[in-house]
């Protein structure tokens, strides 16, 4: 609000509404860094806001997914799916050293090659991450509506039973967690 107020926000004309939301996601990207990755990442960000803000419809999509249902529609999973899909590209801009490592990374992404399974030694580790990944995701979803997904999990279960599965989760985020404080240091190396 600091920069966007100033040049007059969204009550200016249509042009310059987009003038002025490329001008705070880029200037966002200098924000994280001196590094043309974190620019690319602010202006793919404006380039994702730019339909709805064409469109007038930047404002209806603010309450949860799929809201008093357990499963979402076909067009919320789409809807989910593409910005899903659209965050982590920008992500991989934002994690790589420099434009050449995120170009390249994303070309070994949609090479023939992604579709392969690889076979490689921590096998074993990855099953474990995506089995733990999927648990969290469906924590996040039955959660979704609450502030914090795991805050209610388990408030009906016995308080021993409920301990346990919370220090089991604990566990295991050190146990896998490795050395690594935030855990996706080496991702991109």
């Amino acid at each position: 609000d600091y920069l966007y107020i100033p040049l007059g926000g969204s009550r200016v004309g249509r042009w310059l509404n987009v003038r002025n939301i490329f001008i705070i996601f880029i200037v966002s990207g200098f924000w994280h860094g001196a590094n043309w990755t974190f620019i690319v990442w602010g202006a793919l960000n404006a380039l994702y806001f730019l339909p709805l803000l064409l469109l007038n419809r930047n404002r209806i999509n603010t309450n949860n997914v799929a809201e008093g249902k357990v499963l979402p529609n076909f067009q919320e999973l789409v809807a989910m799916t593409i910005t899903f899909s659209i965050t982590l590209l920008a992500w991989v801009f934002f994690r790589s050293d420099n434009l050449s490592h995120a170009w390249n990374y994303l070309n070994t992404i949609f090479s023939a090659s992604f579709f392969t399974i690889p076979h490689f030694e921590g096998m074993h580790l990855a099953l474990t991450t995506l089995v733990l990944l999927l648990l969290f995701i469906v924590i996040e979803w039955f959660g979704r509506e609450d502030e914090y997904a795991i805050e209610k999990l388990g408030l009906h279960w016995n308080r021993a039973y409920r301990y346990s599965v919370y220090y089991l989760l604990i566990f295991i985020i050190f146990w896998y967690g490795g050395q690594s404080v935030l855990g996706y240091e080496e991702i991109f190396t």
